[in-house]
C-alpha cells in the first residue's frame, strides 16, 4: 500500500492540474492580496492571517484532487478495476489514495508559508512555525476524508465538477478568501460549522500569538464531526462502489497506460508501475 501511495504521489506532484490549482492558485492569491492589492488596510497581522488562509485553501484542493478527483476518474476509466485484480485490496487501495491526498496537502502549505516569510516578512519563532504547519497539515486529514468521499460518490468526468462545487463554497464561506465580517449572521454561522473555518481559526490564533479559540471547543468539535461523518459515509459506500471491482467483469480496452491519459496531467499511479 505504501509503495503504491508513493508512486501515486509522485505522479500527482508532476501534474500540471495539481500544481496550478493547488499550489500556484493559492500562492498567486496570497501575493495578489498582500502586495499588489493590499486588502489588509495597514493591519500588520494581515499578511500572517492571510498566509494561513491561503495555505489551508491550497491544502483543501490538494486533498480533493489527490483523493476525490483522481479516485473518481480512475473508477470511471476502469483503472480501479484493474488495480483490484492485484493483491492490493479495496481497503488498501483507498488507504493509499488517502495517504496520497494527505501528502498532496503539504506543497501548498510550504510554498505559501515560504512566500509569507520571504516576500511579506512574516517572522515567527521556530516552534510556532512548526505548530502552525502541524495544525494545517494534521487538520487536512479532514479534507482527505471529504476527498475520498467525493471520489467514492462521483465517477468519471463528473467528479471534477463535484469537487469544485464543494471547494468554492467551503473556501469562500469558511473565510479562506475573504473576511466574513460583512456576511449575514446566518452565513457566518454556517461558515463557522465548516472545517475550513475551524482549521483557519486554530492556525491563525497560533500564528498571530493569540489564545487558541478552544474555550467552547467548537473548532475541534467541528473538525472531529466532519472527519467522522465523511469517513463513515465513505467507508460505508466503498464496499459497494469500490469493493465490487474484484468481481466486476473486465471491459475491453486499450493498453492500461492509456487510462492515465484521462487523468489530470501527471497520470495515475498505474502508469508508473
Amino acid at each position: 500500500m505504501l509503495r503504491y501511495a508513493l508512486t501515486d504521489t509522485l505522479c500527482l506532484v508532476r501534474s500540471l492540474y495539481f500544481l496550478i490549482f493547488s499550489v500556484a492558485f493559492s500562492a498567486g492569491f496570497y501575493l495578489m492580496f498582500t502586495t499588489v492589492a493590499d486588502q489588509g488596510n495597514g493591519d500588520p497581522g494581515y499578511p500572517t492571517a492571510y498566509m494561513v488562509a491561503m495555505a489551508v485553501s491550497g491544502a483543501f484542493f490538494g486533498a480533493l484532487n489527490g483523493a476525490g478527483i483522481r479516485l473518481g476518474l480512475e473508477r470511471g476509466d476502469g483503472w480501479t478495476r484493474q488495480v483490484l485484480l492485484t493483491p492490493l485490496t479495496p481497503v488498501r487501495y483507498l488507504g493509499a489514495k488517502a495517504i496520497t491526498a494527505w501528502l498532496a496537502t503539504l506543497p501548498a502549505i510550504l510554498v505559501v508559508f515560504a512566500l509569507g516569510a520571504t516576500v511579506n516578512g512574516v517572522s515567527l519563532p521556530n516552534a510556532r512555525w512548526l505548530a502552525v504547519i502541524g495544525i494545517c497539515w494534521l487538520g487536512s486529514v479532514v479534507f482527505v476524508a471529504i476527498g475520498v468521499l467525493v471520489g467514492v460518490v462521483a465517477t468519471g468526468e463528473v467528479v471534477q465538477f463535484v469537487a469544485l462545487a464543494i471547494f468554492f463554497p467551503f473556501a469562500m464561506i469558511g473565510g479562506l478568501w475573504f473576511p466574513t465580517d460583512t456576511f449575514p449572521a446566518g452565513l457566518r454561522s454556517l461558515g463557522a460549522a465548516l472545517p475550513t473555518a475551524a482549521i483557519r481559526e486554530l492556525a491563525t490564533a497560533v500564528a498571530t500569538g493569540q489564545p487558541a479559540p478552544l474555550g467552547d471547543g467548537r473548532p475541534v468539535v467541528v473538525l472531529g464531526a466532519w472527519a467522522v461523518l465523511a469517513t463513515a459515509v465513505a467507508v460505508g459506500l466503498a464496499g459497494r462502489v469500490v469493493g465490487s471491482g474484484r468481481s466486476a467483469p473486465l471491459v475491453r480496452r486499450r493498453p492500461l497506460v492509456d487510462a492515465a491519459r484521462r487523468q489530470p496531467d501527471g497520470g495515475s499511479a498505474g502508469s508508473a508501475i
